[in-house]
């Protein structure tokens, strides 16, 4: 009787862990990778852009519909990272590339220019941070 108990007992145990696999994060998505990997080409192709032109010329209001055009792809991934359950990671790196992209593209517009410096520093910022979005996506294929 007392073997039939525990047979029984970790017949249970057994069946309760192999099916409850606990996700706390969400599972992965193409669609957003490859909306990370149109941001990340987007923002490249729009400072290599401004580096090719000089300094003089870097006026905000030249380049204003291209800020914006990236403005609406990061709201849109934003928006994708919302609905998405248990993402809170990838919707805060999502926010914090919004908050950064309004951040570069006021100053750009305060300042009417850009420099060569600054557009270094912020292709190197955006380098790092959308490989980091999209590692983190990657990382929950299984």
């Amino acid at each position: 009787m007392k073997r039939l108990i525990i047979t029984h007992f970790l017949l249970l145990c057994l069946f309760l862990t192999s099916g409850c696999a606990v996700e706390m994060i969400s599972p992965y998505d193409d669609k957003t990778v490859e909306q990370m990997e149109r941001i990340d080409q987007k923002i490249d192709h729009f400072y290599l852009i401004l580096q090719s032109v000089p300094e003089k010329d870097r006026s905000f209001t030249h380049y204003s519909s291209a800020y914006l055009d990236i403005d609406v792809q990061i709201r849109s991934l934003e928006r994708r990272q919302e609905v998405r359950e248990k993402n809170e990671e990838t919707l805060k790196q999502t926010r914090i590339l919004a908050s950064l992209w309004k951040q570069d593209m006021a100053i750009h517009k305060k300042q009417n220019s850009i420099s060569d410096f600054m557009i270094k520093r912020r292709m190197s910022q955006y380098q790092r941070l959308m490989n980091t979005m999209i590692v983190g996506e990657l990382a929950k294929r299984q």
